[in-house]
């Protein structure tokens, strides 16, 4: 099982500023002087294994696109969760492969109807070749309805829904497990507290455990209330943990539906995860104060005693884990 992020913002886009690209210019040339073997400027694939070698915090940004994540199984299959605008460059990627011959597969799991989780669709250049195939997921009515809202004029051009040429079909899952893939791929469910309800998935395939929970707070930290959030992450070997406000900000602004690094390593670690990747970032904090959360929470699992069975990491777009 494969996962790749491809939007991890929240909200609202948040593309990278001139200050960001000055900051990351700054740090690579402070780098670069204190290396004791500096890239031959001259030779251009020296200059890229530098640059490859140095800290993702300097060499990447998290990623201003809003949430999309792929997920394959080992034979292939695609599996996409939420169509933030992050869908646009997955879309784009698809179509190297039999996406743009009419010959592609894709099932779709939406967390909600928020419009930073569905803003990307109408971008997502696979549905408009004929042959493709695309089956939606939810916990709530089928989407089509909301999905087709937001490409209505003066919104949209009128055209745009009627040239989506792929085949589409939507199915309502209940609480019941549903099984994909011919029986190898068990999929599961959990509502989580967000304005107009939100779901969360678990994966299962091949031995491998997957949890998308995106959009979800948790405010009564009582062991009664978190127990059924330990139980679904149960021996996650990753899970996707929407951490987008500091543990404060989480309180003071519960009814927005958004957690904290602290919450989600607390869970995690009772959970018995293997990796959790801190999601759904605020589009109001540059790469410093994301970094920043990433040290609260890795401070927290030290504190824990977890820090040795957990790695906790930062959803970057265009980071790929192995699973």
């Amino acid at each position: 099982m494969r996962v790749r992020f491809w939007g991890v913002r929240g909200s609202c886009p948040a593309p990278a500023t001139r200050e960001d690209i000055q900051s990351r210019l700054q740090a690579a040339l402070h780098e670069f002087g204190r290396t004791s073997s500096p890239p031959d400027l001259s030779d251009e694939t020296s200059v890229a294994d530098w640059v490859a070698a140095l800290p993702p915090r300097i060499n990447s940004c998290a990623g201003g696109n809003t949430p999309c994540v792929e997920m394959r199984t080992d034979d292939g299959e695609v599996f996409i969760i939420d169509l933030g605008t992050g869908a646009r460059g997955l879309g784009h990627a698809l179509m190297e492969e039999d996406f743009a011959h009419g010959h592609g597969r894709a099932h779709i799991f939406l967390s909600h109807y928020h419009w930073d989780h569905i803003q990307g669709w109408p971008f997502f250049r696979p549905v408009y070749v004929r042959g493709n195939r695309f089956d939606f997921y939810t916990r709530h009515d089928p989407p089509e309805e909301r999905l087709r809202a937001q490409q209505m004029p003066p919104f949209f051009p009128s055209s745009s829904w009627n040239d989506m040429n792929a085949d589409i079909a939507y199915h309502e899952m209940s609480a019941e497990p549903l099984l994909l893939c011919d029986g190898q791929m068990r999929v599961t469910s959990l509502e989580l507290d967000h304005p107009s309800r939100a779901w969360a998935y678990r994966f299962e395939c091949g031995g491998k455990v997957f949890v998308y929970a995106s959009d979800g707070a948790y405010y009564q930290l009582t062991p009664q209330s978190m127990q059924p959030y330990v139980d679904f992450f149960r021996d996650a070997d990753l899970l996707i943990f929407d951490a987008q406000f500091t543990l404060v900000e989480s309180f003071a602004k519960r009814t927005w539906g958004h957690s904290s690094a602290v919450v989600g390593v607390e869970l995690a670690c009772a959970a018995n995860a293997k990796k959790l990747a801190l999601f759904h970032h605020d589009p109001s904090a540059d790469d410093a104060a994301l970094e920043h959360l990433l040290s609260v929470g890795e401070q927290y699992s030290r504190i824990l005693g977890c820090e040795n069975r957990c790695e906790i990491l930062l959803a970057r777009e265009g980071l790929s884990l192995e699973l």
